[in-house]
């Protein structure tokens, strides 16, 4: 059940990485918000990274055995 909350946070996080990268491309949002926006999306990244990685463990811990 655990492995299906991090699925949807993933997902969510995809989705809100879209929602950003078309705020940044519009050129209407102020560079301050571009700059909220950025971090935001640079957070975001992160925590997908970490997160697929502790799956990518995951799986090589079960193909091993």
């Amino acid at each position: 059940m655990a492995e299906e909350n991090k699925e949807i946070v993933i997902e969510d996080a995809f989705a809100r990485i879209a929602e950003i990268n078309s705020a940044l491309e519009n050129p209407e949002t102020s560079l301050k918000d571009a700059l909220s926006l950025y971090t935001e999306g640079c957070k975001l990244v992160a925590a997908c990274k970490e997160n697929l990685e502790g799956v990518e463990k995951e799986i090589k811990i079960l193909n091993e055995a």
